[in-house]
């Protein structure tokens, strides 16, 4: 959000009733809450996959795999 979006939603929140302003507050703060809770799930979710110790695949077998996935042929050896 622009600095110039900011100060116009913040001239249209003065102009609200106060039962309204206050609402309207209320949904940003669920939001950012809802916000912090996604970025905590990313995070857990983030570091587990990098807990993960798989061997990596050979970059042939990743490729033959999307190639067939995606319909490519496979050149002749």
């Amino acid at each position: 959000m622009s600095s110039t979006q900011l100060n116009d939603a913040v001239a249209k929140l003065g102009r609200l009733s106060e039962s309204r302003a206050e609402r309207v507050v209320s949904l940003i703060d669920d939001l950012a809450e809802l916000e912090a809770l996604e970025t905590t799930a990313d995070l857990a979710a983030a570091r587990t996959a990098l807990g993960e110790v798989d061997a990596p695949l050979p970059w042939d077998h990743v490729k033959a795999k999307l190639d067939a996935q995606f319909g490519f042929s496979q050149p002749a050896s």
